[in-house]
């Protein structure tokens, strides 16, 4: 695993989009090459902005594979259904140029180019993907991990990489004092005490040692462990591998004392004036583009129902400070609750300053004080301004199985911590796709 927009991606995963991304470009460049109408390939290419033309073309395509899930599930059901997938992404790509063409002709590729270019890629990321399944389908070599302690983070870790083997994680057992049903529940055997740790390195060579109780760890084993990082072992704690795999804090193992003293919780000042610039641009964009839109829905609601336009709901924003969040008037699931358009005048909140693009869900004032009475670092999610969607919303839209407030506020830390632009990014794609597809 690697680090990708501060998320854990799949060394496989990157490999594949960045060979069928070189893939495609290639393609379009053979066929630019193949064109005979074009008095010089090079020339095109490189002065009359050929390599630009090509590049958007690919970066539909790729949008198109990433929300049709051929960057999440890497193994081929059919055959037939991943040519009708690609059939369709490469037909988008042709009402994509259409579209194009009547905002400005010259930002498109020629009729040749798309037509040779699309037919060739299209033959090799389906030959690409076939033999990339092939390769999936080998065996995984998992690396050997051993646990320090056991703990309830340990137990969700080791639970969580056997039921998923792509993690390429193999835990092998813990060392420390028994702990009967729990380890047996997650498949943990016990190999030995703390103190055995040198001799079962030794017969068991893991890549990787995890500390589950930092309180188990002697100071002066600080030479051990020096020793263990030379010989190519990696030592981590429980809470950070547990951060790096879901994608969110660990509640449990957050040290009160470093969050009050230490700079790890503290959001840098920087990134919320980059992202307040940002969030205030995309939000005057969106207006100014999606103000018909909203006059439509609002002259809908006035006709259809008795009740408001406008709802008017009181909110818990960045500092604790109160603001008054708008959204329009809608009864059950109803289309605009499906599509999230009902949630379209918080453009307004942006503008104001109230909310970000990007940011945790806002909570209700009463709900807000329910929560930070019961969980000590609530106020924590706070340290950020509230958005229209963020890292916690659109997870839990997928679902877990396991949602609770406390699972929600282990995404919305892991967002404050990790805020950024690419962060922000990676949301925003994550959240078009639930909207537009519906997971």
């Amino acid at each position: 695993m690697i680090r990708a927009f501060n998320r854990a991606v799949h060394v496989r995963i990157l490999t594949l989009f960045l060979s069928e991304t070189a893939l495609i470009f290639v393609c379009f460049v053979a066929a630019t090459y193949a064109d005979g109408d074009l008095e010089s390939a090079p020339i095109f290419l490189i002065y009359d902005s050929g390599l630009i033309r090509i590049g958007v073309v690919v970066g539909v395509i790729l949008l198109g594979l990433y929300f049709r899930d051929f960057y999440t599930q890497l193994r081929i059901p059919s055959r037939v259904f991943l040519f009708q997938e690609l059939c369709m992404i490469f037909g988008l790509s042709f009402v994509g140029q259409g579209l194009l063409s009547y905002v400005h002709r010259d930002w498109t590729i020629p009729r040749k180019i798309m037509l040779g270019g699309s037919a060739l890629a299209l033959v090799c990321v389906f030959g690409w993907r076939l033999l990339f399944d092939i390769a999936a389908r080998g065996a995984v070599q998992a690396r050997p991990v051993l646990f320090l302690g056991l703990s309830p983070t340990v137990l969700q870790l080791a639970g969580h990489f056997r039921k998923n083997p792509a993690f390429g994680m193999n835990p092998i057992g813990y060392l420390g004092s028994a702990q009967g049903t729990a380890a047996a529940s997650a498949g943990m055997s016990r190999l030995g005490s703390l103190s055995d740790l040198s001799a079962v390195i030794e017969a068991t060579r893991p890549s990787s040692v995890v500390i589950g109780k930092r309180e188990d760890i002697k100071p002066w084993w600080t030479n051990e462990f020096l020793e263990l990082r030379f010989s190519g072992v990696n030592a981590e704690q429980a809470a950070t591998l547990y951060e790096r795999t879901f994608g969110r804090v660990c509640a449990a193992e957050i040290w009160p004392s470093k969050m009050i003293f230490g700079d790890t919780w503290k959001t840098r000042s920087i990134d919320i004036t980059i992202q307040t610039m940002y969030s205030m641009f995309l939000a005057l964009l969106g207006t100014v583009v999606l103000l018909p839109v909203m006059a439509v829905i609002a002259i809908v609601i006035r006709l259809g129902s008795a009740g408001p336009v406008l709802v008017r709901e009181p909110r818990i924003g960045m500092h604790n400070k109160p603001f008054t969040m708008l959204r329009f008037y809608t009864t059950g699931r109803s289309l605009l609750r499906r599509f999230h358009l009902d949630a379209l005048p918080q453009l307004f909140n942006v503008l104001r300053g109230d909310m970000a693009i990007i940011g945790p869900e806002p909570d209700r004032p009463e709900f807000a004080q329910w929560l930070s009475e019961r969980i000590p670092f609530y106020r924590q999610r706070q340290e950020v301004k509230p958005g229209l969607t963020g890292w916690a919303k659109i997870h839990y839209f997928t679902g877990t199985g396991e949602d609770d407030e406390l699972r929600r506020l282990e995404y919305d830390l892991y967002y404050v911590r990790k805020l950024s632009p690419a962060m922000d990014s990676l949301i925003v794609l994550l959240s078009l796709k639930i909207a537009i597809f519906g997971k």
